[in-house]
Order: C-alpha cells, then structure tokens, then sequence
C-alpha cells in the first residue's frame, strides 16, 4: 500500500480526522477473532484429514496454509521491519493482523474520552498507518489462502464420498464470510486514508459486505463445479484470466508502485488473482464503467460456463447468487456510497 502510506503525514490535527464510532471498533475485534477462527478450521480439517488416511487431502490442504503464510508474512515484515522486531512481526502477520490496529483505535477512544488532543491525534495517526499497512495484505491473504482454501475443500467435497458434517459447514461459512469482510475491510482503509473523503456508514459498509459477499460465493461456487470436472483446464483458464485482468490493470491504471516496469506488472497480477472473484481499485478515480465492464464480463462467463457444463440446480444458485449480488452493488452506488467530498 505505498501510494496510500504517503499520506499518513497529512494528519496533523483533529480538524480532518474522521471519528472511530464504537461500532467500527468493535468490527475490527471481530476481525481479530475470525482471523484465529479461521486458522484454527485450517489445521483442524489437515488433522481430520490426516486422521481419515486421506493424505494427499492433507499435503493439499497444508500446502494452501503454508505458502500463502510465508509469502503473506514476508509482505508484513517488509512493511513494518523499521517499526518492530523481526520476530514479532512475523507472529503478528500471522495471528495477530489486526492486533495493532484494534490496540491503536481502543487507545484513540481512551484519549479522546479523556480529552488528550496529541495523544487522540498521535494514536489515531498509528491506527490509519497500521490499516494502510495490513489493507493490501488482508486483500492478498484472502485470495491466496481463502479462496484457494474454499474452492480446495469444495472440490475434496465433490470429488469424494466425503458428507458435508457440520464442521465442514461451519468451515465454509468462515471461509465465505472471512474473505467478504477482509475486502470490505481493504475497501474501507482505502478511503479513511484519503482525508478528502467521507467513511463509509454503517449501512454501506453491510450492504457492500453483502454484495460482496454474493459475489463471491457466486465465483467460488463456480470455480469449484469445474475444477471438480475439469481440474488442470480450470486452473489453466484462472491463469488466463489473471493475465488477462492483471495486463488491463497495467495498462489502463498504470500503478507506480515500484520503480521497475517489471514489480509494477507483477504487482498489477497479484490484482488480477483478485479479479477472478471480485473487482476492487487499484487507485482512486471512477469506477462505474469498470464496473460494468467487471461485472457483465463475469456474468456472461457465470452464464456460459452454467449452460455448457454445470447441473440445473447449481446453475441456479450461482447466477442468482450473482445478479442478486449486482443488484446490491447497484444498490449500493446508489444509496449508500459516500461520494460527497470532504470540505
């Protein structure tokens, strides 16, 4: 997140500082505990796998914890590595994300109840830095161990005589609400870091949870039928549409993350993973026709993909699931988008 992180300088006084509601406080907490849930459901369902002899499930299911762990921790600790020791950063990029965030915006709280302008301003610029920091890494963790996670448990679901139990239930809707809030999450840190702009309320923030989260399950759902039938053509046409959505980004957006041509490429990729399930922007600006073009190009894919290859009733679900989620996001842009600037 450096084009954001520059920015954290501008916060000088409490004139531009948008107010932490209790509720926003109270979100990030939640955050933290579906953070450990969500651990915990990875490593339980390896171990019932391992238990079961079913030990290419467990090579798989590890391997989709491990290496988005290393490369996710990696990200953090070059981020923070001048704010904190090594150790810590790594342990708090794994378990703690939203630890120091949730720490900063409770001292915020204490200090402006007692009236402490500096230390109110001072904590207050800690929590949008540290939200700023960790905004990117909860949009990459949740696309590279999330949703591979999900669509991994679903396809061992389909593929096998596994019965879906309750845990394995509550596994998924973990997974499903998890990465719904991580960008929604993303997308509110996004905007609290540009102090021109007006938060999100409390009603935006869950019809865009909502949307989101339709969107997402319409993808993953997908996604998953056809890695079930078709597992090495399916990852083929994921990688197609990486490349394809990551070079629009390059191109059309032009983000100067890095001083190499190359990182910026690689960078606007790891967008393009994104996109498989979900438009966000990669900078500020507007968005409706990308929107469009987003949405109706997923849909027809969703379409397509349904009719040709996909049962009746799975069709059904996921194209509602998607135009309902069109419908929110329409909603949305309407209603509840923020889009008045800041005086």
């Amino acid at each position: 997140m450096k084009i954001t992180s520059t920015r954290m300088e501008e916060v000088v006084d409490a004139s531009v500082m948008v107010p932490i509601s209790p509720l926003s406080i109270v979100l990030t907490g939640v955050s933290v505990v579906l953070r450990f849930i969500s651990i915990i459901i990875n490593w339980s369902l390896a171990y019932d796998y391992w238990l079961e002899g079913s030990y290419s499930y467990t090579a798989w299911t590890i391997g989709s914890i491990l290496l988005p762990m290393v490369i996710a921790s990696a990200i953090y600790t070059n981020v923070n590595s001048d704010q904190r020791g090594m150790y810590s950063t790594v342990v708090l990029s794994y378990l703690f994300r939203d630890g120091y965030a949730l720490h900063y915006a409770l001292e915020y709280s204490k200090a402006q109840t007692q009236g402490h302008k500096e230390l109110e301003i001072r904590y207050y610029q800690q929590m949008l830095r540290e939200e700023c920091d960790v905004g990117f890494i909860r949009l990459f963790d949740s696309f590279l161990e999330s949703a591979p996670q999900k669509i991994l448990q679903l396809v061992i679901l389909m593929r096998s005589s596994k019965k879906l139990t309750y845990y394995r239930l509550l596994a998924f809707l973990i997974y499903f609400v998890s990465i719904a809030w991580c960008i929604q999450a993303y997308n509110r840190s996004n905007r609290l870091v540009q102090l021109d702009k007006y938060d999100i309320a409390a009603k935006g923030r869950f019809v865009q949870f909502l949307f989101l989260l339709c969107l997402t399950v319409s993808r993953t759902l997908g996604i998953a039928y056809m890695a079930s039938l078709f597992p090495l053509e399916t990852l083929g046409v994921c990688i197609l549409h990486v490349c394809f959505c990551g070079t629009v980004v390059f191109v059309l957006d032009s983000p100067a993350i890095a001083k190499s041509r190359m990182l910026n490429y690689i960078y606007c990729l790891t967008f393009g993973v994104v996109y498989i399930f979900i438009f966000t922007p990669v900078k500020d600006g507007p968005t409706k026709y990308k929107y469009t073009s987003y949405l109706t190009f997923c849909l027809l894919q969703n379409i397509i993909v349904c009719v040709l290859y996909i049962a009746l009733y799975f069709s059904i679900a996921i194209i509602a699931l998607y135009v309902c989620g069109i419908i929110l996001t329409i909603y949305y842009y309407l209603y509840c988008h923020p889009s008045i600037l800041c005086p």
